[in-house]
């Protein structure tokens, strides 16, 4: 014989649903369930915020003993680096100060070159090539050449640009011009050799003054009664794309005295 049962101590039967498909849990399970995730998932959130806090605590306390060690050091290289920069904009503030006054002390001297006073144009600007710096001593320097060439003392002219060439303090494009200003003067008062010797080395292709150095090679084998070897320098100049107008128009004259001439001509 079953013994009976009470109804309340019956137990609750579990109602499931058929859906199309496996047996599906009723609502009230699939809470459960969820809820059960829930509180699984704020335990794991609650243990990884206590092991960040300990990561935190334990990179303090290694930034702390770091601090101990090095924070001398690191304070020290702060000032260091602030004097550093503050000592640098100083001593710039004083070069442009410094570039300005040279600045206005070049464009006076110039001013007197070209109002006719290259005595005065000269002094000048020796003077600024002796106490300047950067590129103003052979910018000076170049003037003053230039200043004495006008005043009609070539010789002394030439030696004043071999020595800017011939500096090493003197950037490399002023050293080059320097060069092409002593060939040009050269070619009435020195002879052939010397004249090439410093204009041949800038007449190469791609020299930036080439065509000024082949002008000047050109002048000096006419001027020595070679037509072949002037007639060769013209042809240079002439096949060049990049030759200056200028230089074109001055060329012009020298090719028609050499074609006048013959190759084997002689120079007037």
């Amino acid at each position: 014989m079953v013994p009976s049962h009470p109804a309340w101590a019956r137990p609750a039967p579990v109602c499931f649903r058929r859906a199309h498909g496996p047996v599906a849990p009723t609502r009230t399970i699939r809470e459960g369930l969820l809820a059960g995730r829930r509180v699984q998932a704020g335990r794991r959130s609650e243990m990884a915020d206590i092991f960040n806090e300990i990561d935190e605590e334990l990179r303090q306390e290694k930034l702390k003993k770091l601090w101990d060690r090095w924070g001398v050091f690191v304070l020290a290289a702060a000032v260091a680096l602030v004097v550093a920069v503050a000592g640098w904009r100083v001593w710039d503030h004083m070069r442009q100060q410094r570039a300005a006054q040279e600045g206005d002390a070049y464009v006076a001297a110039s001013e007197l070159a070209r109002t006719g006073d290259p005595k005065a144009a000269e002094t000048a600007l020796i003077e600024l090539a002796k106490t300047s710096i950067g590129g103003y001593p052979a910018l000076a320097g170049l003037r003053a050449a230039g200043a004495r060439a006008q005043a009609g003392e070539i010789e002394p002219a030439i030696a004043a640009f071999d020595a800017i060439a011939a500096d090493a303090a003197t950037p490399l494009r002023l050293a080059e011009i320097a060069r092409i200003r002593a060939a040009y003067l050269a070619v009435d008062v020195a002879d052939r050799a010397a004249v090439e010797t410093r204009a041949a080395p800038l007449a190469a292709a791609g020299r930036p003054y080439r065509a000024a150095a082949r002008e000047i090679l050109a002048l000096a084998a006419w001027k020595a009664g070679d037509t072949a070897a002037a007639a060769a320098r013209i042809a240079e100049i002439e096949t060049d794309p990049e030759t200056p107008r200028d230089l074109l128009d001055r060329i012009s004259v020298l090719s028609a005295l050499v074609k006048a001439q013959g190759t084997s001509g002689k120079a007037n």
